[in-house]
């Protein structure tokens, strides 16, 4: 028994784990829209709730509190998400630098972002 404890405990030692904290506070969410959010580097994705799956949803970038927004690879300060998802995947992966991400569904800001 000793062996296999010590064995357990040499493993974790030779492969630990790191785990990323969450890169953003969270402003806002509207979690009837957006039921989870998970971050790595400059990436996020989120997690829709069922009923909103095929739905668009709209995200902006800026470096100011809903000021001054960023334009996107498209020269367009809105960046649409194009419906038809999954069941239960993270979806609606973006990739950027800015201090605050805003994700809206009906001219609604749904979940709002700045990062630590």
């Amino acid at each position: 028994m000793k062996y296999i404890l010590l064995g357990l405990i040499g493993f974790s030692l030779a492969f630990p784990v790191f785990a990323e904290e969450f890169a953003f506070n969270i402003l806002a969410q509207d979690e009837s829209v957006v039921k989870e959010v998970k971050s790595e580097g400059e990436n996020v994705w989120i997690k829709l709730a069922p009923d909103h799956l095929t739905d668009s949803i709209t995200l902006r970038i800026s470096n100011q509190n809903q000021d001054s927004y960023r334009k996107w690879f498209n020269n367009e300060k809105d960046l649409v998400s194009a419906g038809f998802r999954g069941r239960d995947v993270w979806s609606d992966r973006v990739q950027t630098k800015a201090k605050y991400i805003e994700y809206w569904y009906n001219n609604v800001l749904v979940l709002h972002l700045e990062r630590k």
